[in-house]
């Protein structure tokens, strides 16, 4: 087994989750598996976002299309975000000329 996944089976049983709220996560394209040996996996990388969407279905009640919308604003947001500081660089560099 490779060390930056993590079996979905172990997640679930950390967090007190089911397997098919994974699953519909995964179906909506919001995180992604691998499969390896009949066995799901979890990329390390992709944990984050998956307790920020246990948060906000279990803490906030959020459901799946709803967490949907969260997850498209809060890249939007962050492209803004990211794009206003490129703005800010390169408009200090022409203040600095």
């Amino acid at each position: 087994m490779e060390t930056n996944l993590i079996p979905v089976e172990d997640i679930c049983a950390y967090h007190r989750v089911e397997i098919n709220f994974i699953q519909s996560l995964e179906d909506f394209g919001l995180i992604h598996t691998t499969i390896k040996k009949q066995s799901v996996f979890l990329p390390v990388d992709e944990l984050s976002k998956l307790e920020r969407y246990l948060r906000l279905s279990q803490d906030l009640e959020i459901n799946l299309e709803g967490i949907h919308a969260v997850s498209l604003l809060l890249n939007q947001l962050q492209h803004m975000q990211e794009e206003i500081t490129t703005l800010r660089n390169e408009l200090n560099y022409y203040k600095q000329l």
